[in-house]
């Protein structure tokens, strides 16, 4: 995935994205059909059991921003436009939209949407939806996404216009996101003190409805009969998700067939898995990087000499040959890969190769923590999950630091932890390891909400709690601006800043991974399959 050939392929993709996004007015959302005009789907009915590697933080979209919460938020709720298969934009609640200048989008919504109770879903519901994650109070984990918005307003009976406040390239993506779904206004005033949460739940307009979440064990959603779109699924009547945060106890679940499917596996048992004859694995490329981050707000990780040393220190080769393997693909100082060169490539490329060498080099690592404020080491605590990448590189960063008489403990959590404490604005940790997935189809995905000082607070995923002011004004500027190349040259200032300040252990970019029952049809895993409703057209054989 890393050859220009592919790079190109990309790049043809997503610049037809962009078409999609910034035309006039879209195409209607067509469904497959049969050779004789109907739908075409296999016998409904049966229960489709998902496992997942942690507990959902909770159910409402406004903080459902992360790899475990979104295969099951994105069921239940919808979003005003969609990514289909091929990263396009497509509508969704919205049959169409407009963008006739560059602070102006204008949103056509369906008139003939359900909620899951069978009540009309209204602008009114579109409008209080936005503004609730827009609203600051709220400490949306997706509300950054509307920092450019100045007003979102109801200008027909079925017409929103959502102004902003300058131009913002990225805003043609946030409605395909959760920071776009609707819920409903009425069932959340009636239920404000417990709505997200197992005994309030969420009412949305999703293929599916929420019935049953017991923490730290499942999440029951049954087949919404009152599904608008009557042209494809939901076929199945359930699916359940099991929390099951050991790898091995997911993979012997696949084996027995007590678990239909999981995304994403521990990296150690795809083998296993790839033996099991009534289990396929669908592996695609994606935007995600693996990485550790250190607070650089505590110290000693305020000091770039010691971030410099650990990001040296460590054998990122080795694990990448040892555990990684054909699952993912080498990484740079920075989380913007090849496959995230989706134009201007060639600049890309070029600036890439001059980006700092964090290759494997004890006796630099040494020197860096020689010229540093604990040039004799130092104690701290590296925060990681069970996951196999993210478990067996803690152990390697602590024994790669012990060379340099630094100290790391390790403290596991589970994996609803780790996400909430990542996106808590305390940041109560040293050094974090964790995952991060572009947004959308766009290099700036993996570098404004990650190094933008503004998203260091509550919801924020400026994980490093990173702040450069350089790196903040490139990021303001590029995101005002609709020509690709200027953007580029921006972006590439940034990402060499940063690969000098070395917030990131940058560990490689994983590809996405679903394994599921044969008898499973009807979806295969795209690259942003966490805005996907990936369970409407599932069936069994």
């Amino acid at each position: 995935m890393r050859k220009k050939s592919l790079v190109l392929l990309v790049l043809m993709l997503v610049l037809s994205i962009f078409a999609a996004g910034c035309s006039n007015e879209t195409t209607s959302n067509e469904k497959p059909k049969d050779d004789s005009g109907k739908d075409s789907s296999a016998s409904a009915g049966g229960t489709v059991t998902f496992a997942l590697p942690g507990d959902i933080i909770s159910l409402d979209p406004a903080f459902s921003y992360d790899f475990t919460t979104n295969p099951v938020v994105t069921q239940i709720t919808e979003g005003l436009l969609y990514f289909d298969a091929e990263g396009q934009l497509q509508p969704l609640l919205a049959e169409s939209w407009e963008n006739p200048d560059e602070t102006t989008y204008i949103y056509k919504i369906r008139d003939d949407i359900t909620f899951s109770d069978g009540s009309q879903m209204t602008v009114d519901d579109v409008i209080f939806s936005m503004e609730r994650i827009k609203n600051p109070e709220t400490a949306s984990y997706v509300g950054w996404m509307y920092a450019n918005v100045d007003t979102i307003e109801k200008t027909d009976e079925w017409t929103i216009t959502v102004k902003l406040k300058q131009p913002d390239t990225l805003w043609r993506y946030v409605p395909a996101t959760t920071a776009g779904h609707v819920v409903s206004k009425k069932y959340y005033e009636e239920n404000s003190e417990n709505f997200g949460k197992p005994d309030g739940g969420v009412l949305g307009t999703g293929p599916f409805k929420y019935v049953e979440w017991k923490t730290g064990s499942e999440i029951v959603l049954e087949k919404n009969e009152n599904y608008w779109d009557k042209t494809g699924g939901p076929y199945l009547d359930s699916v359940v998700y099991k929390v099951l945060p050991e790898g091995t106890t997911r993979v012997t679940g696949l084996k027995t067939g007590q678990v239909t499917a999981t995304i994403g596996l521990p990296l150690d048992l795809i083998p296993v898995v790839q033996g099991m004859d009534t289990v396929k694995i669908d592996m695609v490329d994606s935007f995600l990087t693996d990485f550790i981050a250190m607070n650089v707000e505590k110290e000693p990780f305020n000091d770039v000499n010691v971030r410099k040393a650990l990001n040296l220190a460590l054998d990122k080769q080795k694990i990448l040959d040892e555990i990684v393997k054909d699952a993912g693909s080498p990484a740079n100082a920075v989380p913007v890969g090849p496959v995230q060169w989706v134009f201007s490539s060639d600049k890309w490329e070029a600036a890439y190769d001059q980006l700092p060498d964090y290759s494997y080099d004890l006796e630099k690592a040494k020197e860096y923590l020689a010229k540093s404020s604990v040039p004799d080491g130092f104690d701290a605590t590296i925060l990681t999950d069970s996951d196999t990448l993210r478990l067996n590189t803690a152990l390697a960063l602590q024994a790669a630091a012990q060379e340099l008489g630094i100290n790391l403990e390790i403290e596991k959590v589970t994996a609803e932890e780790l996400n909430t404490r990542a996106f808590s604005g305390a940041r109560d940790y040293d050094i974090i390891i964790t995952v991060w997935g572009s947004d959308f189809p766009d290099p700036v995905g993996n570098l404004q909400p990650v190094f933008h000082s503004n998203n260091r607070g509550d919801g924020g995923s400026n994980f490093a709690n990173y702040s450069n002011s350089d790196v903040d004004k490139y990021l303001d500027e590029q995101a005002v601006i609709t020509d690709d190349a200027k953007r580029t040259e921006l972006m590439i200032q940034v990402q060499k800043i940063i690969s000098e300040d070395s917030p990131w252990i940058v560990i490689d970019h994983p590809k996405q991974i679903m394994a599921a029952n044969k008898d499973l049809e009807g979806y295969n895993i795209t690259s942003f399959w966490y805005w996907d409703a990936f369970t409407k057209n599932m069936k069994l054989k």
